[in-house]
């Protein structure tokens, strides 16, 4: 697997802003939140160009983006950015708990999977137990499941204290290749010219403490 964009130490000093942030996160106004990104949806077919566009904006492949269902857990839509070269990276939040969903490319198999470290930690010895066609993988602090595709790899991961193991496993079966309704409910809109440049994402929104990735309007070309 390729190695995050920005040091793992990065991803662990976001976790902390996210952290502090759960109850702003669950405060941001159900208009910008949107609705759980597995609801059903009725709404208008939604224009496909706009959601290339979008994805290209945080340089994320849109055929790499990947939604979840948990009970109890809204979607940090600000959290949403980019991992590796055009990786996709999102957050769901329940009171102090965090679980991230990481997709990136490249592969995770028996003679490997100690080797890659879990998503926003400092390292620690990593153990892989097989369980059906995922992995469970864990240190002291974290864990994970990771579900190999082709060519890629879904994961799910929290902190061991914060989310338990049975609602993590619930989280990888849920996990699935967003459609078109979803990825408009989980891609950052495209914002005004002279808002945050790409390469300073992970600004804070205004009186909140969650990172705001949202790219300005023109950026995906």
């Amino acid at each position: 697997m390729r190695s995050l964009r920005v040091p793992v130490a990065s991803a662990a000093l976001l976790l902390p802003l996210v952290l502090t942030a759960c109850g702003a996160a669950q405060a941001v106004d159900r208009a910008e939140r949107s609705a759980s990104p597995t609801a059903v949806r009725t709404a208008a077919p939604v224009d496909r160009a706009e959601l290339e566009a979008r994805a290209r904006a945080i340089e994320t492949a849109i055929e790499l983006i990947h939604v979840t269902g948990v009970p109890g857990f809204e979607p940090a839509r600000q959290s949403v950015g980019v991992i590796g070269d055009d990786g996709f990276s999102s957050a769901y939040v329940n009171g102090g708990a965090v679980l991230w969903l990481t997709v990136d490319r490249g592969t995770l198999t028996e003679a490997n999977c100690a080797d890659v470290p879990l998503y926003g930690t400092g390292g620690g010895q990593v153990t892989c137990e097989r369980e059906g066609g995922t992995w469970y993988r864990a240190t002291a602090s974290s864990h994970e499941y990771a579900l190999p595709k082709d060519g890629y790899v879904v994961r799910l991961s929290a902190s061991r204290d914060k989310v338990s193991r049975d609602v993590l496993r619930g989280a990888a079966e849920a996990a699935h290749l967003a459609n078109d309704q979803e990825l408009d409910a989980v891609l950052p809109p495209l914002r005004e010219r002279g808002g945050v440049r790409p390469s300073e994402r992970g600004d804070l929104l205004p009186g909140r403490d969650v990172p705001d990735n949202r790219p300005p309007a023109g950026a995906g070309g």
